[in-house]
């Protein structure tokens, strides 16, 4: 039975090695696929998860180094390994403290274990642009639009009707990771 399964995975192999699948050159032929209007065709499933915060932290530079990458997912593998291993079921109970801590081991957590990269380039922050990879502040319009918008909801309950409803509960934001903007989770789901 192994024999015939190897012989069979080298047969698969040298196929597509002869069909140019497992070359360098067939990867650069690739082209995007398109649906029938031109747009590029996202379906597929997709993930985001990653270690990459979505600012860039104060003094970072925009791309990282070798060191910087191998230093972040070195230290989450390290993380996961750890937070993965079977409780003990021996172990005392933990100290009263108030606090509940964590509910779940790491194995049922989906953070991402790499950081983005951008044409090539490993990022400090998912924001690109502008270059200091930080949310531009609100421009005066936007202050007063968002002034204005404070001021009309403040003569309700928030509660009063539709329109006031969270965004969320009118499905025009979601929380999180559970529709758009998908953003990536510090949790699971991603």
């Amino acid at each position: 039975m192994r024999t015939r399964y190897s012989t069979s995975l080298l047969g698969l192999c040298l196929a597509m090695a002869a069909a140019g699948v497992l070359s360098p050159a067939a990867a650069q032929r690739w082209v995007v696929p398109r649906t029938p209007d031109g747009h590029p065709d996202l379906q597929g499933n997709w993930t985001n998860g990653t270690l990459t915060p979505m600012e860039r932290p104060e003094g970072q530079g925009a791309i990282l180094t070798p060191d910087e990458v191998e230093t972040i997912e070195g230290r989450f593998a390290e993380r996961v390994r750890v937070g993965s291993q079977p409780s003990d079921p021996n172990r005392s109970p933990p100290a009263i403290t108030g606090r509940i801590g964590r509910s779940y081991n790491e194995i049922y957590y989906d953070r991402g274990g790499q950081v983005v990269v951008v044409n090539g380039e490993p990022r400090s922050s998912i924001i690109t642009v502008p270059p200091n990879g930080r949310r531009p502040q609100l421009s005066a319009e936007g202050l007063r639009r968002e002034q204005e918008r404070t001021e009309f909801r403040s003569q309700f309950g928030q509660f009063d009707h539709p329109e006031l409803r969270p965004l969320i509960e009118r499905c025009l934001l979601f929380d999180q990771n559970a529709g758009p903007p998908i953003l990536p989770n510090a949790g699971y789901n991603n």
